[in-house]
């Protein structure tokens, strides 16, 4: 009976992560999609990168090809590189991302949502620019944050990563998303295009950032406890995460102590507060504001 019970209990964890990891996906192909199609392309601004290059291609293609398909067809070499550079994991991950998103914005262009909604506004493309380079970078960043991509230039940049340990990859690609910035505005043989494409990139660089650390940053904790047993518990049952423990003499009291280390996401800090305060109010406590976490249950190093 044990047996089965952890059975259901370990198929249910695996689907409740399943559902989890398919929702973020969604939600992230739609932030790009929306953020291309309701805000950039529509009010002839470039974002740069392979989506970008689809926009360039856009201008001479057929009427039938559509943004949103010339996107899935720009991104079909890198997906071929995905397959033999990582895991299969993060391959489906990435084809499922790229084929939604330009799902999404061919329906959203066929159905000429941007115009129907009031989102073509020459008199106010800055507003516009910030808002299509905050959800492109929101679908990105949700994205990354569950190990997945979105094809084009992030996949390139895990790969150098990955293969020659370089540093500044994303600076490099904030060159290239420029240059395609730069080419666009030339073929479009405007000045305002480019500083309007340039406001949205920059404005997607900042957001993607803020938004991705909020996803990465984590705080680990060291408490100092009579009752270690009941803080693991605590942290267990209502943080889902697992902590270390060992015994400590303190040379000022020369008492032995208890000590548990456990990291949580920036996210999780109030409430892991509230359980030390709960549990252990007399216990000596102090925290370690951490960049990224590399492990089971935050970032896998092999995607």
């Amino acid at each position: 009976m044990k047996t089965i019970f952890s059975s259901f209990k370990q198929n249910h964890a695996h689907l409740a992560e399943l559902l989890r990891s398919a929702g973020l996906l969604v939600l992230a192909s739609f932030c790009l999609a929306a953020g291309m199609e309701l805000f950039l392309a529509p009010n002839d601004m470039n974002a740069g990168g392979f989506l970008g290059i689809a926009q360039i291609i856009d201008l001479w293609a057929p009427s039938y090809l559509y943004l949103g398909i010339l996107y899935v067809l720009v991104n079909i070499p890198v997906m071929i590189l995905t397959f033999f550079f990582f895991s299969r994991t993060f391959f489906i991950k990435t084809v499922v991302e790229v084929i939604l998103t330009g799902g999404l914005m061919t329906v959203m262009r066929a159905y000429n949502l941007a115009e129907n909604w009031g989102l073509v506004d020459i008199a106010n493309r800055a507003l516009l620019a910030l808002a299509g380079g905050a959800l492109t970078a929101i679908g990105i960043a949700l994205t990354l944050s569950d190990e997945g991509s979105a094809g084009g230039t992030d996949i390139l940049a895990l790969m150098l990563q990955k293969k020659f340990k370089m540093s500044n990859v994303i600076r490099m690609f904030l060159i290239f998303d420029l240059a395609v910035i730069t080419v666009y505005s030339l073929i479009q043989n405007s000045l305002s295009v480019f500083f309007y494409s340039f406001t949205g990139l920059a404005f997607y660089q900042i957001t993607l950032e803020l938004v991705f650390n909020s996803f990465t940053n984590a705080v680990m904790f060291e408490i100092i406890t009579d009752d270690c047993a009941a803080m693991v518990s605590a942290i267990d049952k209502e943080l889902h995460r697992g902590a270390t423990m060992f015994k400590a003499v303190g040379t000022y009291t020369k008492n032995t102590k208890e000590v548990v280390i456990c990291v949580v996401r920036k996210r999780q800090e109030t409430k892991a507060r509230e359980i030390i305060r709960r549990i252990a109010p007399d216990s000596f406590a102090y925290t370690f504001p951490i960049k990224e976490v590399i492990g089971k249950g935050f970032k896998n190093i092999n995607f």
